[in-house]
């Protein structure tokens, strides 16, 4: 009798853990692989030290209360050597000629995942997200990538990435080596990515993305956090910004280049930039505008200003602010082309 209430007691026990508690250590890119195939809410697929090169996707979601986590140490490496590509591209953007390949670790429709630790490499992109919402990139390592380092894109909102490294992107084509890239570019790519693909004129509304207590640079070609027209009420919070290496092609002359609404650009730090520290252009009517910068340290060691806002005239209405708390130095223009302030 006692023999066999334990054993139902420890079925039971068992039956009721929680699936990380079930979730073997991964080592090689096939575990991998299948551990991002199967996972479920709750799920934790912890990453073992060494190289994993492949096309790495998640497809299922987590939950708010049960999100689905992959974790590994810095020594665990996310490659994609030979743009292997995930083969899930919905129709519609398939149609578009969109293809998800070359991608370190791509999060593709989902929701509640929580990313931390490992790192990614040698990749034509580094992490992309695309129409995922709610998920957190946490202390990963970013480098050594083609094009841009952490991409929040297609629709993708209230994503953010937090207390990681992004350095040595661009490698491939410096114009696209963004740190940390929130929404898509008017026209084409809204066309690939916007919210309904094929109509260039509708925006990737990615919005409420935060960037927050990262360390982007050196040698991030282009800029360190790039903010999309068609984006709105996002945050950049307390990164730091090194902008040795940058290569001012395609505009990226400033670590921070917001196009889009109401974010709240604050508390960063930033030493030599291109030409400008902060800028806010106006790609199209209504968008550049009400975007606020409070305590950030800007010193620009460039011929530009620390807050360049050369379309501000046209947000009369909702305005860019830049506040009197904000300190510029070694800018050869000055503090700002628009008065502080408060």
């Amino acid at each position: 009798m006692f023999r066999f209430t334990s054993v139902i007691t420890a079925t039971l026990l068992l039956t009721a853990l929680p699936a990380q508690a079930r979730q073997a250590a991964i080592g090689t890119p096939a575990e991998l692989v299948t551990a991002l195939a199967t996972a479920k809410p709750g799920s934790t697929i912890e990453l073992r030290p060494g190289v994993y090169d492949g096309a790495f996707f998640a497809t299922a979601s987590g939950t708010a209360s049960a999100p689905i986590t992959l974790s590994g140490p810095r020594t665990a490496v996310l490659k994609n050597t030979r743009k292997a590509c995930d083969p899930n591209v919905p129709p519609e953007r398939k149609a578009q000629g969109v293809s998800y390949c070359g991608y370190g670790l791509h999060l593709n429709q989902v929701k509640h995942w929580v990313l931390k630790g490992f790192s990614v490499a040698d990749s034509a992109k580094g992490i992309v997200l695309d129409g995922s919402d709610n998920n957190v990139v946490d202390d990963v390592e970013v480098s050594r990538i083609g094009d841009e380092g952490v991409h929040f894109r297609a629709d993708s909102n209230d994503n953010v990435v937090k207390n990681s490294s992004v350095h040595h992107v661009g490698i491939a084509q410096p114009a696209y080596g963004e740190g940390v890239y929130f929404g898509s570019a008017k026209g084409a790519n809204w066309g690939k990515y916007g919210d309904r693909p094929g109509d260039q004129n509708t925006p990737d509304t990615s919005d409420r993305n935060q960037a927050l207590d990262n360390r982007l640079g050196p040698n991030v070609a282009a800029e360190h956090v790039d903010i999309k027209e068609g984006t709105t009420g996002g945050k950049v919070l307390r990164n730091s910004f090194d902008g040795v290496g940058m290569t001012g092609q395609n505009s990226s002359e400033s670590w921070v280049n917001a196009k889009g609404n109401d974010y709240e650009i604050s508390d960063n730090k930033g030493v030599r930039s291109f030409e400008h520290g902060f800028k806010v252009i106006q790609r199209l009517p209504g968008w550049g505008c009400g975007n606020v910068f409070h305590r950030n340290v800007a010193d620009v060691q460039a011929a530009g200003y620390g807050f360049q806002f050369p379309h501000n005239r046209k947000c009369a209405a909702k305005p860019n602010l830049v506040y009197r708390d904000n300190t510029v130095t070694n800018a050869a223009k000055g503090f700002s082309d628009v008065p502080p302030v408060g």
